[in-house]
This record gives C-alpha cells, structure tokens and sequence, in this order.
C-alpha cells in the first residue's frame, strides 16, 4: 500500500516546468470571460439586450482595433 502513495506523491510533485501561454491568447481568454459575465448579468436581468450588444461590440472592436493601430491609445 504504501508503494501506491509513494507513486503518488510523485505524481504530484511539482516538475519545475512553467506552462506559458502568449499575451494575445491571455487577452482573448479575457475577452472571452468578461463576455461570459456580460451575458449572465443579461440573463439575470441586470443588462438589457442593447447594453449587451454594445458590450460585446466595444470589447471586440476595441481589442481588434487596438492589435491595428493606435486609435483606442490617448496618448498616440
């Protein structure tokens, strides 16, 4: 029995590898939740189907536009 655990234990143990995942796929998993959240606060009634549609359209245009130039930078 104690072998099972001391197998286990390996399994566990950290390998020291680092998983790394690119900026732009970091963005889209944001953009992805935040318009998971815009559309369960839709569904529980707190937005209307205009504000979500709206929020959806500037998460996306500005994401977009932004990779594009720099029309979304105040400061270009």
């Amino acid at each position: 029995m104690s072998r099972i655990l001391e197998q286990k234990e390996k399994d566990n143990r950290p390998t020291g590898d680092k998983i790394e995942i690119s900026e732009e796929s970091r963005q889209a998993f944001i953009r992805a939740m935040k318009i998971g959240y815009y559309k369960a606060f839709f569904k529980q009634g707190l937005l209307t189907a205009e504000q979500l549609e709206r929020l959806i359209e500037m998460n996306t245009v500005k994401t977009d536009s932004a990779t594009d130039n720099n029309d979304n930078d105040p400061a270009a």
